[in-house]
């Protein structure tokens, strides 16, 4: 990845690691122990992608635009350790000291800061991995330049891979959501669709739009699933797609790695 951009979820990344420690009662050694597997495995990726620029970004504590526009957003996902919580702070302090540059713009989640950043840095032609298990991500690959990176399951994820899993192309998969729902951010779907029905809606349609123009192209059970559905199925996609233009205020060259000049 030369001259690349490396993209960390941060969130996602130390609460996985965080939760493998279970065992560890101790509060504070858990914390301990959390930040050097983090400072291990981000050691790990840095020296597998050899980026020359990286942002390791954490979310906003406050409420982002999607809790305004659906409060029970995320609703039902288990929340965060209140210890590992007052930790972040700490978790940041440690990464930037290794030369690491860290971000959090206040208002925004992760997810949309990634998404902006990889898409500026793909116009200019610059390649970025995004590091998460967050499948919500896997949208950013219709563009050229961008991959995604399991690191836990030691994956990349390419625009053939998301027609393989889902059977549907990188750019319809917020139109793909917004038919199935997205369970892990409590967004529902249209009840009854699921993921074969929505590929088979989709099939040969540009968008949500475009599949509501003319409903009469369906077979009866599926015109009855999607009647008068369009406006909640545009909230959703609107939900699960991921911002590409937040004002972020900051350059390429100050996410550069301490450390990358060869």
């Amino acid at each position: 990845m030369q001259n690349g951009l490396l993209l960390i979820d941060s969130l996602n990344l130390i609460r996985r690691l965080h939760a493998a420690l279970d065992s560890e009662t101790d509060d504070v050694r858990r914390i301990e122990r959390t930040q050097s597997l983090c400072i291990d495995a981000l050691a790990k990726l840095v020296h597998q992608f050899e980026p020359k620029y990286m942002a390791i970004v954490f979310d906003s504590p406050a409420k982002t635009w999607r809790h305004e526009m659906f409060p029970e957003y995320k609703l039902g996902r288990p929340p965060m350790d209140d210890s590992l919580l007052d930790a972040m702070a700490s978790f940041a302090e440690v990464f930037r000291f290794n030369g690491w540059p860290c971000l959090r713009l206040q208002g925004w989640e992760a997810d949309d800061l990634i998404a902006t950043l990889a898409y500026k840095a793909s116009q200019h032609d610059i390649a970025s991995m995004i590091v998460s298990t967050d499948k919500g991500y896997t949208q950013l690959l219709q563009y050229p330049h961008i991959l995604q990176y399991d690191y836990f399951a030691k994956l990349g994820y390419d625009a053939f891979w998301v027609e393989q899993k889902y059977g549907v192309k990188p750019q319809q998969l917020p139109d793909y959501w917004a038919l199935v729902g997205d369970t892990t951010n409590h967004i529902p779907g249209v009840k009854g669709v699921g993921p074969k029905s929505s590929v088979e809606i989709l099939q040969g349609k540009q968008s949500l739009e475009d599949v509501f123009a003319d409903l009469t192209d369906y077979p009866a059970k599926y015109q009855k699933l999607l009647q008068g559905q369009l406006e909640h199925c545009q909230f959703a996609r609107a939900m699960v797609t991921l911002k590409l233009d937040v004002e972020i205020g900051i350059r390429l060259s100050q996410l550069e790695r301490k450390g990358s000049h060869h």
